[in-house]
């Protein structure tokens, strides 16, 4: 009786880890396509500081499509106006989003990296209890 119930429990364990497998691909696989979105939106919000900064105080005109920006510059919305022209596919609410999707799917990857190695302990556990439990049922009937 103690080696179906052992079995029963195994079968169960490696159910759950099948489950949770496909939830941590799934996871994986929406946590690498943001994060693809998320460098690519970095490296926007990087040039376009650049590009802010650059037309703060700049020592030459500075043309970007439909902003001009004339030597010494001391006006912040020009300088952003210039940069939103320069980098014109930096979003910032993007960016923030994506930043928030890659902590929320970083976070659910790693739940489930723990639960699978979790159940993988359990899993060699009940393993061992099962072929004791059939070694000892097989030598009560030898």
């Amino acid at each position: 009786m103690g080696v179906v119930t052992d079995l029963g429990s195994l079968l169960n364990t490696k159910a759950d880890k099948n489950y949770y497998t496909q939830q941590l691909m799934f996871w994986t696989a929406k946590y690498e396509a943001n994060q693809e979105k998320l460098e690519k939106q970095v490296k926007y919000e990087n040039k376009y500081l650049d590009a802010s900064e650059a037309a703060i105080g700049n020592t030459r005109e500075l043309k970007a499509p439909h902003v001009t920006v004339h030597e010494d510059n001391k006006d912040k919305d020009t300088a952003e106006r210039y940069a939103h022209a320069k980098v014109d596919l930096y979003d910032e609410e993007l960016s923030e989003e994506l930043a928030e999707l890659d902590v929320e799917y970083d976070t659910m990857k790693t739940m489930y990296e723990t639960l699978i190695a979790s159940l993988e302990a359990q899993e060699e556990s009940e393993k061992s209890l099962t072929q004791q439990d059939a070694a000892d049922t097989n030598m009560l009937q030898g």
